[in-house]
Protein backbone atom coordinates (compact mmCIF):
# COMPACT_ATOMS: atom_id res chain seq x y z
CA UNK A 1 0.00 0.00 0.00
CA UNK A 2 1.40 3.23 -0.77
CA UNK A 3 1.84 5.83 2.01
CA UNK A 4 -0.02 8.79 2.21
CA UNK A 5 3.41 11.34 2.05
CA UNK A 6 5.94 9.14 0.73
CA UNK A 7 9.45 9.89 1.05
CA UNK A 8 11.38 12.85 -0.34
CA UNK A 9 12.65 11.51 -3.21
CA UNK A 10 9.91 9.50 -3.66
CA UNK A 11 7.41 12.19 -3.80
CA UNK A 12 9.69 14.48 -6.24
CA UNK A 13 9.81 11.37 -8.42
CA UNK A 14 5.90 10.90 -8.22
CA UNK A 15 5.77 14.19 -9.27
CA UNK A 16 7.62 14.04 -12.49
CA UNK A 17 5.39 10.96 -13.68
CA UNK A 18 2.04 12.38 -12.34
CA UNK A 19 1.33 13.42 -16.10
CA UNK A 20 1.18 9.37 -16.70
CA UNK A 21 -1.03 8.62 -14.66
CA UNK A 22 -3.98 10.37 -16.34
CA UNK A 23 -5.90 9.45 -19.41
CA UNK A 24 -5.75 12.91 -21.95
CA UNK A 25 -3.32 13.95 -23.82
CA UNK A 26 -3.11 17.73 -23.29
CA UNK A 27 -3.43 17.45 -19.25
CA UNK A 28 -0.13 15.37 -19.55
CA UNK A 29 1.81 17.07 -21.75
CA UNK A 30 0.42 20.48 -19.33
CA UNK A 31 1.53 18.39 -16.31
CA UNK A 32 4.56 16.82 -17.33
CA UNK A 33 5.65 20.46 -18.75
CA UNK A 34 5.06 21.88 -15.21
CA UNK A 35 6.98 19.38 -13.06
CA UNK A 36 9.68 21.66 -11.93
CA UNK A 37 6.96 23.85 -10.39
CA UNK A 38 5.55 21.02 -8.78
CA UNK A 39 8.73 20.26 -7.19
CA UNK A 40 9.92 23.67 -5.90
CA UNK A 41 6.44 23.32 -3.90
CA UNK A 42 7.30 19.96 -2.92
CA UNK A 43 10.83 21.22 -1.64
CA UNK A 44 8.84 24.12 -0.11
CA UNK A 45 7.31 21.18 2.49
CA UNK A 46 10.69 20.18 3.59
CA UNK A 47 12.96 23.50 3.51
CA UNK A 48 12.87 26.79 3.23
CA UNK A 49 15.80 27.58 0.86
CA UNK A 50 17.55 31.13 -0.01
CA UNK A 51 17.53 33.11 -2.84
CA UNK A 52 20.87 31.97 -3.47
CA UNK A 53 20.24 28.30 -3.00
CA UNK A 54 16.89 28.28 -4.91
CA UNK A 55 18.30 29.38 -8.18
CA UNK A 56 21.38 26.88 -7.84
CA UNK A 57 18.54 24.45 -6.80
CA UNK A 58 16.84 25.27 -10.02
CA UNK A 59 19.70 25.48 -11.94
CA UNK A 60 20.34 21.79 -11.24
CA UNK A 61 16.89 21.28 -11.57
CA UNK A 62 16.56 21.70 -14.96
CA UNK A 63 19.65 19.86 -16.14
CA UNK A 64 17.74 16.79 -14.09
CA UNK A 65 14.76 17.24 -15.95
CA UNK A 66 16.31 17.86 -19.42
CA UNK A 67 18.21 14.04 -18.74
CA UNK A 68 14.43 12.71 -18.04
CA UNK A 69 13.09 14.06 -21.05
CA UNK A 70 15.96 13.16 -23.21
CA UNK A 71 16.86 9.82 -21.69
CA UNK A 72 14.08 8.60 -19.91
CA UNK A 73 10.83 9.31 -21.63
CA UNK A 74 12.23 6.45 -24.42
CA UNK A 75 12.60 4.64 -22.12
CA UNK A 76 8.89 5.02 -20.99
CA UNK A 77 7.85 4.45 -24.85
CA UNK A 78 9.35 1.36 -24.88
CA UNK A 79 7.43 -0.47 -21.88
CA UNK A 80 3.62 1.38 -22.60
CA UNK A 81 4.52 0.16 -26.51
CA UNK A 82 5.07 -3.46 -24.80
CA UNK A 83 1.61 -2.94 -23.21
CA UNK A 84 0.19 -1.98 -25.63
CA UNK A 85 1.17 -5.11 -27.93
CA UNK A 86 1.14 -7.53 -25.33
CA UNK A 87 -2.94 -6.94 -25.31
CA UNK A 88 -2.87 -8.93 -28.17
CA UNK A 89 -3.60 -12.63 -27.21
CA UNK A 90 -3.93 -11.98 -23.92
CA UNK A 91 -1.62 -11.15 -21.19
CA UNK A 92 0.60 -13.35 -19.79
CA UNK A 93 2.55 -13.19 -16.37
CA UNK A 94 5.75 -13.53 -17.99
CA UNK A 95 5.09 -10.85 -19.95
CA UNK A 96 3.83 -8.78 -17.16
CA UNK A 97 7.15 -9.34 -15.36
CA UNK A 98 9.35 -8.15 -18.17
CA UNK A 99 7.32 -4.88 -18.30
CA UNK A 100 7.15 -4.63 -14.33
CA UNK A 101 11.19 -5.16 -14.49
CA UNK A 102 11.43 -2.46 -16.71
CA UNK A 103 9.51 0.01 -14.89
CA UNK A 104 11.44 -0.93 -11.56
CA UNK A 105 14.51 -0.31 -13.47
CA UNK A 106 13.58 3.34 -14.65
CA UNK A 107 12.62 3.60 -11.15
CA UNK A 108 16.24 2.69 -9.94
CA UNK A 109 17.39 5.34 -12.21
CA UNK A 110 15.37 8.03 -11.66
CA UNK A 111 16.47 7.40 -7.91
CA UNK A 112 20.03 7.62 -8.54
CA UNK A 113 19.62 11.18 -10.19
CA UNK A 114 17.30 12.35 -7.43
CA UNK A 115 19.49 11.74 -4.89
CA UNK A 116 22.36 13.37 -6.41
CA UNK A 117 20.10 16.75 -6.90
CA UNK A 118 19.24 16.14 -3.08
CA UNK A 119 22.47 15.96 -2.26
CA UNK A 120 23.83 18.53 -4.32
CA UNK A 121 21.24 20.95 -2.71
CA UNK A 122 22.08 19.44 0.80
CA UNK A 123 25.06 20.47 0.37
CA UNK A 124 24.80 24.16 0.73
CA UNK A 125 22.09 23.82 3.68
CA UNK A 126 22.31 25.70 7.16
CA UNK A 127 22.61 23.19 10.47
CA UNK A 128 18.98 24.48 10.81
CA UNK A 129 17.82 23.98 7.20
CA UNK A 130 18.76 20.75 7.80
CA UNK A 131 17.22 20.27 11.45
CA UNK A 132 14.21 21.41 10.09
CA UNK A 133 14.24 18.80 6.90
CA UNK A 134 14.57 16.42 9.63
CA UNK A 135 12.20 17.33 11.82
CA UNK A 136 9.48 17.25 8.99
CA UNK A 137 10.43 13.51 8.09
CA UNK A 138 9.49 13.01 12.01
CA UNK A 139 6.46 14.62 11.90
CA UNK A 140 5.92 12.45 9.16
CA UNK A 141 6.57 9.49 10.68
CA UNK A 142 4.11 10.37 13.48
CA UNK A 143 1.38 10.98 11.26
CA UNK A 144 1.45 8.11 9.38
CA UNK A 145 1.53 5.85 12.96
CA UNK A 146 -0.97 8.18 13.83
CA UNK A 147 -3.29 7.83 10.58
CA UNK A 148 -2.56 4.26 9.14
CA UNK A 149 -1.35 2.20 12.24
CA UNK A 150 -4.82 2.45 13.77
CA UNK A 151 -6.52 0.70 10.87
CA UNK A 152 -7.84 -3.00 11.97
CA UNK A 153 -7.09 -5.38 9.16
CA UNK A 154 -10.43 -5.38 7.47
CA UNK A 155 -10.12 -1.52 6.93
CA UNK A 156 -6.10 -2.21 5.78
CA UNK A 157 -7.87 -4.71 2.66
CA UNK A 158 -11.10 -2.08 1.70
CA UNK A 159 -8.25 0.01 1.35
CA UNK A 160 -5.80 -1.22 -0.49
CA UNK A 161 -8.95 -2.63 -2.27
CA UNK A 162 -9.60 1.09 -3.03
CA UNK A 163 -6.42 1.66 -4.40
CA UNK A 164 -6.51 -1.21 -6.54
CA UNK A 165 -9.78 0.07 -7.70
CA UNK A 166 -8.47 3.21 -8.81
CA UNK A 167 -5.41 1.77 -10.87
CA UNK A 168 -7.76 -0.49 -12.28
CA UNK A 169 -10.45 2.23 -13.25
CA UNK A 170 -7.18 4.78 -14.86
CA UNK A 171 -6.72 1.81 -17.22
CA UNK A 172 -10.02 0.65 -18.39
CA UNK A 173 -12.44 3.03 -17.25
CA UNK A 174 -15.33 1.73 -15.40
CA UNK A 175 -15.83 -1.77 -13.63
CA UNK A 176 -17.96 -4.29 -13.33
CA UNK A 177 -19.29 -5.70 -10.35
CA UNK A 178 -17.45 -9.18 -11.17
CA UNK A 179 -14.04 -7.51 -11.45
CA UNK A 180 -15.11 -5.63 -8.21
CA UNK A 181 -15.21 -8.64 -6.23
CA UNK A 182 -12.12 -10.20 -7.42
CA UNK A 183 -10.66 -6.92 -6.58
CA UNK A 184 -11.99 -7.41 -2.94
CA UNK A 185 -11.15 -10.82 -2.64
CA UNK A 186 -7.40 -10.45 -4.53
CA UNK A 187 -6.73 -7.64 -1.33
CA UNK A 188 -8.17 -9.82 1.32
CA UNK A 189 -4.80 -11.93 0.17
CA UNK A 190 -2.46 -8.87 0.41
CA UNK A 191 0.26 -9.18 3.58
CA UNK A 192 -0.03 -6.40 5.81
CA UNK A 193 3.05 -3.99 5.24
CA UNK A 194 2.31 -0.91 6.41
CA UNK A 195 4.01 -1.53 10.06
CA UNK A 196 6.74 -2.85 8.72
CA UNK A 197 7.41 -0.46 6.21
CA UNK A 198 7.38 2.52 9.26
CA UNK A 199 9.60 0.33 11.41
CA UNK A 200 12.25 0.37 8.13
CA UNK A 201 11.52 3.90 7.86
CA UNK A 202 12.06 4.60 11.06
CA UNK A 203 15.50 2.59 11.26
CA UNK A 204 16.64 4.26 7.82
CA UNK A 205 15.71 7.89 10.03
CA UNK A 206 17.92 7.51 12.58
CA UNK A 207 20.60 6.17 9.88
CA UNK A 208 19.93 9.32 8.14
CA UNK A 209 20.26 11.55 10.99
CA UNK A 210 23.34 10.50 12.28
CA UNK A 211 25.28 11.10 8.87
CA UNK A 212 23.19 14.40 8.71
CA UNK A 213 24.27 15.79 11.81
CA UNK A 214 27.94 14.50 11.75
CA UNK A 215 29.04 15.79 7.76
CA UNK A 216 32.13 14.02 8.31
CA UNK A 217 33.97 14.01 5.01
CA UNK A 218 32.55 11.47 2.70
CA UNK A 219 29.27 11.94 3.75
CA UNK A 220 27.61 12.11 0.25
CA UNK A 221 29.10 8.81 -0.33
CA UNK A 222 27.60 7.37 3.28
CA UNK A 223 24.12 8.32 2.27
CA UNK A 224 24.13 6.80 -1.65
CA UNK A 225 25.22 3.83 -0.02
CA UNK A 226 22.89 3.71 2.81
CA UNK A 227 20.01 4.27 -0.49
CA UNK A 228 21.84 1.70 -2.22
CA UNK A 229 21.72 -1.24 0.58
CA UNK A 230 18.25 0.17 1.79
CA UNK A 231 16.50 -2.96 -0.05
CA UNK A 232 19.47 -5.42 1.62
CA UNK A 233 18.79 -4.11 5.03
CA UNK A 234 15.02 -4.71 5.76
CA UNK A 235 13.85 -7.39 7.63
CA UNK A 236 12.74 -10.90 6.16
CA UNK A 237 9.50 -10.50 7.20
CA UNK A 238 9.34 -7.47 5.11
CA UNK A 239 11.05 -8.72 2.14
CA UNK A 240 8.68 -11.75 2.06
CA UNK A 241 5.44 -9.45 2.01
CA UNK A 242 6.56 -7.25 -0.45
CA UNK A 243 7.37 -9.80 -2.41
CA UNK A 244 4.17 -11.69 -2.27
CA UNK A 245 2.24 -8.50 -2.23
CA UNK A 246 3.80 -7.95 -5.65
CA UNK A 247 2.98 -11.50 -7.12
CA UNK A 248 -0.82 -11.05 -5.78
CA UNK A 249 -0.98 -7.83 -7.48
CA UNK A 250 0.66 -8.46 -10.89
CA UNK A 251 -1.47 -11.38 -11.25
CA UNK A 252 -4.57 -9.36 -10.02
CA UNK A 253 -3.90 -7.11 -12.65
CA UNK A 254 -3.07 -9.77 -15.61
CA UNK A 255 -6.56 -11.41 -14.77
CA UNK A 256 -8.91 -8.26 -14.90
CA UNK A 257 -7.18 -7.19 -18.25
CA UNK A 258 -7.78 -10.06 -19.42
CA UNK A 259 -11.20 -10.09 -18.37
CA UNK A 260 -12.36 -6.84 -19.94
CA UNK A 261 -14.88 -5.90 -22.01
CA UNK A 262 -14.95 -4.87 -25.64
CA UNK A 263 -15.76 -1.07 -24.01
CA UNK A 264 -12.93 -1.52 -21.40
CA UNK A 265 -10.35 -2.52 -24.39
CA UNK A 266 -11.03 0.48 -26.43
CA UNK A 267 -10.31 2.34 -23.73
CA UNK A 268 -7.12 0.75 -22.23
CA UNK A 269 -5.59 0.92 -26.27
CA UNK A 270 -6.74 4.36 -26.64
CA UNK A 271 -5.23 5.52 -22.92
CA UNK A 272 -1.55 3.38 -23.78
CA UNK A 273 -1.80 5.07 -27.33
CA UNK A 274 -2.55 8.55 -25.59
CA UNK A 275 0.72 8.10 -23.70
CA UNK A 276 2.62 6.92 -26.55
CA UNK A 277 1.61 10.25 -28.11
CA UNK A 278 1.94 12.09 -25.20
CA UNK A 279 5.85 10.96 -25.23
CA UNK A 280 6.49 11.35 -28.60
CA UNK A 281 5.19 15.08 -29.12
CA UNK A 282 7.14 15.68 -25.18
CA UNK A 283 10.44 14.27 -27.18
CA UNK A 284 10.05 15.64 -30.22
CA UNK A 285 9.42 19.46 -28.63
CA UNK A 286 13.18 18.62 -26.86
CA UNK A 287 14.61 18.03 -30.37
CA UNK A 288 13.83 20.85 -31.83
CA UNK A 289 14.56 22.93 -28.54
CA UNK A 290 17.69 21.70 -28.51
CA UNK A 291 18.03 22.38 -32.40
CA UNK A 292 16.93 25.98 -31.74
CA UNK A 293 19.82 25.69 -29.21
CA UNK A 294 22.39 25.08 -31.58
Amino acid sequence: MPERRASFSRLLAALLVFAFVLAGCSANRFLYNRADTFVRWAIDDYVDLTSEQQRQFDADLDGFLDWHRRDELPHYREFIVSSLDALEGGVTIDEAVLISNAIDEAASRLQVKLVDLLLGSAEGLTDSQLQNFLDELDRQQEEYAQERLVRDDITYADDAADSLQRLAKRLLGRLNKDQKTLIQLRARELVRLDRLWHEDRSVWGVKLRAILGNRLPGWQTEIRVLGDTRSEARTPAYVAGIEHNGDVILGLLVEVINGRTERQDRRMRRFLADLIADIDALTAANVAEALVVK
